[in-house]
């Protein structure tokens, strides 16, 4: 199901924004969700079990963060980000898991700083609609536009798939979908062994 999602997000849809009827309520307010995020909702099935996760080791998070993910995802990166090391690149992590709440939670704290809705949830996936909710996914430092520049996101375009990781939200996602040069997702059943 989550390859679906991850598929679907990696094309351009043709469905209307007024096609969407899908929203999000946020301290009881109703908010109804943009194009982009419609039909994107993952299935309960798709969210790791929080206590099935492992912490990736602080050498490999930004700032020591206590980051979790799956542990076949932690084995590929850690995997990963060795091979990368040969080269003189060093992969760092700044987002993992995220819950439901935190999610939520991600939105609330841009609402309560004034920033507006339209413009939040173009950016920030709504609860439920993440892929950090699988445990699969990752966000590289530094998770900004910059990342695009650096010899870390080269490595990856050139390597990543090879163990298993995919880049998310492409440049050439046809605009539908603003670029994400940080995210990346791994699906196991692509490993190359």
């Amino acid at each position: 199901m989550l390859l679906l999602l991850v598929t679907a997000s990696l094309i351009s849809f043709s469905a209307k924004a007024e096609d969407c009827h899908e929203k999000i309520v946020i301290d009881s307010v109703e908010y109804i969700l943009p194009e982009r995020w419609c039909g994107q909702k993952l299935d309960s099935l798709d969210m790791a079990d929080p206590k099935k996760l492992s912490r990736l080791p602080d050498s490999l998070t930004y700032e020591s963060y206590r980051i979790y993910v799956l542990p076949k995802t932690k084995e590929a990166l850690l995997l990963m980000s060795s091979e990368a090391g040969k080269d003189s690149v060093f992969l760092i992590v700044d987002s993992g898991f995220r819950s439901v709440g935190f999610q939520e939670s991600i939105i609330k704290n841009r609402l309560k700083a004034g920033e507006e809705y339209q413009k939040v949830i173009n950016y920030v996936a709504p609860p439920g609609y993440s892929q950090h909710h699988s445990g699969l996914a990752v966000d590289f430092f530094p998770s900004e536009a910059l990342f695009a520049k650096s010899k870390e996101y080269l490595w990856l375009k050139n390597n990543a798939a090879n163990f298993g990781f995919y880049e998310s939200y492409p440049e050439d996602s046809s605009g539908y979908i603003p670029w994400e040069s940080w995210h990346w997702i791994f699906y196991s059943d692509s490993l190359k062994q």
